[in-house]
């Protein structure tokens, strides 16, 4: 049939639109749900997805692949994070809250661990060692930017100090206990910071890339890397627990909390960073990635991430770090980013510019949020003022590192 695909992406439209009138997104109390709003909606956006579609199609039938949208994706992302750990819609509003907190950024650090296992599958088809010399590379990086975060570190415990002298007092022990034991652990400590969560929040993200292809390196060597996929897909079903915690039953809710007492948190690289290390490893490895209808399953998958998040919204979470929709939304938005045509061309840093600003954006917004009139500003106008001192800073950065090369 000549025109299947054009049909298959209305009739998927179709069903889109109609579910969110089910749902009551589109009401006609605010006018999308009337039957006429109805019918444009349908039109405008299967006229919208077949052009996207086509495209995508397009380029993948000529080999086109454009990895400069990558460097784009990332950047989008940076920006996106940025406004996850600021949060600045906690007390503004709920819905925007939900949006950027629970939906829109669940997907990037998925993103940039694909990214990066991706980029390492295809390196390695040239250098055998390059996961080896990969690593060596980021240690020092690494390492120098738990050294700057110190002071921060520092400046954290000392502005929140009446609530650790309370932490540690309702466990019953002396100060005189654990400051003598701190010291004698502390090289332990410290190994096991370096290796699980950094010296900051945002730094565990290094730890979990070394150790994800470390292992992933070793895997590979001896067993097929379709099974580490398998295995690793299911420590991240234990991983998403912290997520899940609320439907969970309370028989393995007992046998969660003596990990979750130890350890906090499943935002590391066994239960987060390993699986989508590998997922972006294997399609590096294959000659091409591609699926049908890819932007469509796109939509469909963002549709669910959606619904997912609602639904968890009201229920007991730990955290929300890991929704297993955006298994598929990352795996679909990578596939619609490399195929998809740009020929807009800027001379714009994205990729440098996304690797500062997530490192840098964290002491930006603790250094902010100490002002008590920073605190008191629009939300909106809080997250213009991180994202351009973010800016400011990472670019002068990379201006002294080009300097000195």
């Amino acid at each position: 049939m000549k025109y299947k695909k054009e049909i298959i992406i209305f009739i998927i439209t179709i069903i889109f639109i109609l579910f969110l009138k089910q749902i009551n997104v589109l009401q006609i109390e605010n006018n999308l749900g009337k039957p006429f709003m109805l019918l444009v909606l349908i039109a405008v956006s299967s006229i919208f997805a077949i052009i996207i579609q086509n495209n995508i199609d397009k380029n993948h039938a000529n080999k086109n692949i454009n990895y400069h949208n990558i460097d784009i994706l990332k950047y989008i992302c940076a920006i996106l994070i940025i406004i996850l750990h600021l949060r600045p819609f906690q007390n503004y509003s709920n819905n925007l809250d939900l949006v950027f907190n629970n939906i829109i950024t669940r997907t990037c650090v998925p993103i940039f661990f694909l990214i990066t296992g991706y980029f390492v599958g295809q390196k390695e088809k040239n250098n055998s060692s390059y996961i080896k010399e990969y690593i060596k590379k980021m240690i020092p990086l690494y390492l120098i930017w738990n050294i700057i975060y110190i002071p921060i570190i520092i400046g954290y415990v000392l502005t929140n100090m009446s609530t650790i002298i309370t932490y540690i007092n309702n466990i019953n022990v002396s100060l005189y206990i654990v400051i003598p034991l701190l010291v004698v652990l502390s090289p332990l400590i410290l190994l096991i910071i370096l290796l699980y969560t950094g010296f900051y929040y945002h730094l565990w993200y290094f730890p979990a890339v070394m150790l994800s292809l470390f292992v992933l390196d070793k895997w590979k060597k001896k067993f097929n890397i379709k099974y580490l996929l398998i295995i690793s897909f299911i420590l991240l079903l234990f991983g998403a627990t912290e997520t899940y915690y609320g439907v969970i039953p309370l028989s393995l809710k007992q046998l969660l909390d003596f990990y979750y007492k130890l350890f906090f948190t499943t935002r590391n690289f066994l239960f987060f960073g390993l699986f989508y290390i590998t997922l972006g490893y294997f399609l590096g490895t294959k000659k091409e990635v591609y699926t049908k209808y890819c932007f469509e399953k796109l939509v469909f998958w963002i549709f669910a991430l959606i619904f997912e998040a609602i639904i968890l919204h009201d229920t007991d979470r730990l955290n929300s770090n890991i929704l297993l929709s955006c298994v598929f939304v990352s795996y679909y938005l990578f596939i619609c980013t490399i195929y998809l045509t740009n020929n807009f061309k800027i001379n714009f840093n994205f990729r440098g510019l996304s690797k500062y600003y997530y490192l840098v954006h964290p002491m930006i917004i603790f250094i902010c949020t100490l002002f008590t009139p920073f605190n008191n500003l629009n939300p909106y106008i809080q997250i213009i003022i991180i994202i351009l001192i973010t800016h400011f800073i990472s670019s002068l950065i990379l201006k002294i590192k080009n300097k000195c090369l």
